[in-house]
């Protein structure tokens, strides 16, 4: 699905309707851009609404973090940051922002604040490229069509915007402060894709402590290809990310579900996805548990409930 209308110029922007009704949304983003005139993309998967800046009643912040303050948003309590001021660009006058993007994920309520919105796309897995190296700041670049002109747009790291927003969640993601009462040591493996290189460091410690044997990957097609290599009876356990590239999780999913003798093994999706639709069409899927992404005790928990 392609959405080309511009969508300046709504007082709100619920997209309720664009974002639920269609279970592939994971492959749906938000392009929005910044003061420096560049573009932006933001997957739909992790916003709940886009509201008017104006609009918002906020407690604001006199420290000099980059959170700007705090507002209820459809009865949640939001922590609003400057998207500009995070990534480092020029801060506008606060007037120049139109509108707050209200995104749940990684079990936190953020308030983006943004120039303004453009429309929302569908961009291809396989027609990401990595710029992680570039900037820490971001997973991707994706060329988009933008007034019917060619524009390269960067897709950010929402990870990275939680932990340099929430600076608790590091603290209480150190493998060394997690209690891990059982260890599964074993022959058997488990399969571990994530485009974040913070997760994959994160998880590969949480193996180590755990006593079990693990690959990790940077994306979906990765894993596949050591997976089609590996005897079904040697994998215990595959966790994988959604939003990835040249192979995303659903897509990873659906070849797995395709090959008949994988139909025993366990699947768990650790994402920051707020789509309840796209979580529900998981568990069609065959998927047995999704958990929130950043949250390496639940991850420790599902590993040990679904190891065989």
């Amino acid at each position: 699905m392609q959405y080309d209308d511009e969508l300046n110029g709504y007082d709100d922007i619920d997209l309720f309707e664009l974002i639920y009704t269609d279970s592939s949304s994971t492959n749906q983003y938000l392009i929005f851009e910044g003061s420096n005139n560049e573009v932006y993309a933001m997957n739909v998967s992790k916003i709940v609404e886009i509201l008017t800046y104006k609009d918002l009643k906020m407690v604001k912040n006199r420290d000099s973090s980059i959170i700007r303050g705090t507002a209820k948003i459809r009865d949640e309590i939001a922590t609003i940051i400057n998207f500009d001021e995070w990534f480092e660009n020029e801060v506008l006058d606060e007037s120049m922002y139109e509108y707050i993007i209200f995104a749940a994920f990684g079990g936190y309520n953020l308030g983006i604040m943004i120039k303004n919105v453009e429309y929302l796309v569908t961009i291809d897995s396989q027609n990401m490229k990595d710029n992680s190296m570039n900037n820490p700041k971001t997973n991707f670049i994706a060329e988009i069509k933008l007034h019917n002109e060619n524009r390269l747009c960067t897709i950010f790291d929402c990870d990275r915007l939680l932990l340099d927003t929430f600076h608790e969640i590091s603290h209480k993601n150190e493998i060394s402060n997690l209690d891990i009462e059982k260890s599964l040591p074993s022959e058997r493996i488990i399969l571990f894709a994530d485009d974040s290189s913070y997760i994959r460091r994160t998880v590969s410690a949480l193996f180590q402590k755990m006593g079990v044997k693990g690959y990790i990957f940077e994306n979906g097609q990765e894993l596949l290809n050591k997976l089609t290599k590996t005897d079904p009876d040697e994998v215990a356990l595959i966790i994988t990310d959604i939003e990835m590239p040249v192979m995303d999780g659903f897509n990873l999913i659906k070849s797995i579900n395709d090959m008949d003798h994988f139909d025993d093994i366990h699947i768990i999706v650790h994402t920051n996805m707020s789509n309840f639709i796209a979580k529900s069409s998981l568990i069609e899927l065959g998927v047995d548990e999704v958990i929130n992404k950043i949250d390496m005790e639940a991850l420790y928990k599902a590993i040990v409930k679904y190891f065989k």
